[in-house]
């Protein structure tokens, strides 16, 4: 039937996030997209527009998912133990996978430079609603910290968190990482 999808979307955004993840948004073709989802190009042309399309669908998706866990992590326990479950969440997360497929939203910013303005806009969304969740969980400590301070150390959290990836993509094992993880938690415990 004309103008009636023959595919299931939300399988398709699925599959075309894990294209994405592994490839990452440039190197990711219309042809990967088919190949992987086993819909046409022509009607994932159709369906879409084009490949950035499918890539702010699926980069949407995996945001809510992705904010929803980290908010659930840090809201688990007093703000070092939030931290705590937060950073182990990332951490499996960019290192699941044979290989590992690193953190979707670092990659994403990376690429962003050659990117339109729509997905920079996306990935700052997200790391500026990570900031907030970050500093709604640290700065819930009743009179150890103003909103000012915890704003200012959930962004110096996040940007840790993207140094986590690279190191990740430098190598590091999960085992490292968490290591990392910990050192930098003791390092700002006594301001949490």
């Amino acid at each position: 039937m004309v103008g009636v999808r023959q595919f299931d979307e939300d399988a398709l955004i699925a599959t075309a996030l894990d294209v994405f993840w592994r490839k990452g948004l440039h190197d990711a073709t219309m042809q990967d997209l088919a190949a992987a989802t086993g819909v046409q190009r022509g009607s994932l042309y159709n369906a879409y527009g084009d490949k950035e399309a499918i890539f702010l669908r699926a980069f949407d998706q995996y945001a809510e998912q992705f904010l929803h866990a980290a908010g659930s992590a840090l809201a688990s326990g007093d703000p070092a133990a939030g931290l705590r479950n937060f950073f182990d969440m990332i951490i499996v997360n960019m290192t699941e996978g044979a290989p590992a497929r690193g953190c979707l939203t670092t990659r994403t910013a990376l690429d962003a430079a050659i990117s339109s303005e729509d997905v920079r806009r996306r990935v700052q969304g997200v790391l500026s609603r990570l900031e907030q969740l970050i500093g709604k969980a640290i700065g819930a400590v009743p009179a150890r910290r103003s909103v000012a301070d915890a704003n200012r150390l959930a962004r110096v959290i996040v940007t840790f968190t993207r140094g986590l990836a690279v190191m990740e993509r430098a190598g590091y094992s999960r085992k490292q990482l968490r290591e990392s993880a910990t050192t930098f938690i003791d390092a700002v415990i006594g301001d949490v």
